[in-house]
């Protein structure tokens, strides 16, 4: 399959996956201290799994609740991400598919279930987002727009108190608690930058690829985190965060 067929299959997916939702009853359970898993999250993987295994055969899933598997096509799940927001009503989560081949991310999409907002590009495919709500066309302004949840609650790393104080010095910061919608808006135009750390191979897969796609950098820091966006403020934060995890 090709990196649009592949695509494809992921946005038909998420958005088959979505009208789930309407349906489901939420509950929710604990699966750490600080971290939360419902019902939504382990139906919507369970239905993608066996949507995107259907519809590439042979393929397997890395997925956050229910297990990994690899293969020369590999799928990046994250189910609900934003579960936290999610479970209280608050409309700041989505789902979120990537496709790898032989390892490298060919293929992401991400689709907002609240604003019907569905976010793709493939390396054959430009990024797009088709959305039926209002869309206002960025703007620029004076500093940078940086979306970041750090520091995290629990986190072991010392100093993100610091660089959260030394980066509202120079940019207007939003805490958006859903790494891959933040990557999406990210490559929408809607922010500059977005870093985090503590994140897992799904809540960036997606995003990473819109973000290239649309001509943004992402940038790996240590074992978890990472950088993207575009601009000088994305080697300010490589450089402050790289400075927190070494």
């Amino acid at each position: 399959m090709t990196p649009g067929e592949l695509l494809a299959l992921a946005a038909q997916s998420c958005v088959d996956a979505a009208k789930l939702l309407h349906e489901l009853k939420v509950d929710v359970t604990l699966k750490g201290t600080f971290d939360q898993v419902s019902t939504a999250d382990l139906e919507i993987e369970a239905f993608l799994r066996q949507a995107l295994v259907n519809g590439a055969p042979g393929s397997a899933v890395i997925g956050e609740e229910l297990g990994s598997a690899s293969a020369r096509i590999t799928w990046y799940v994250d189910p609900i991400d934003g579960t936290r927001n999610f479970v209280r009503g608050i409309p700041l989560a989505c789902i979120s598919v990537a496709a790898a081949v032989d390892g490298s991310l060919v293929a992401g999409c991400v689709l907002d279930p609240f604003r019907d907002e569905l976010f793709t590009a493939a390396c054959d495919v430009p990024f797009t987002v088709r959305s039926t709500g209002l869309v206002i066309p960025p703007a620029t302004s004076p500093r940078p727009l940086v979306l970041t949840d750090i520091p995290l609650p629990g986190s072991l790393y010392r100093g993100e108190v610091e660089l959260l104080a030394e980066l509202l010095a120079v940019a207007d910061v939003r805490r958006v608690y859903s790494t891959a919608l933040s990557l999406a808006w990210v490559a929408a135009g809607r922010a500059d930058a977005a870093a985090n750390l503590g994140i897992h191979p799904w809540d960036v897969a997606a995003g990473a690829v819109l973000v290239r796609e649309a001509g943004g950098e992402f940038v790996d820091v240590g074992s978890n985190g990472f950088v993207a966006g575009r601009g000088e403020i994305v080697p300010w934060l490589v450089e402050r965060l790289e400075g927190v995890v070494s």
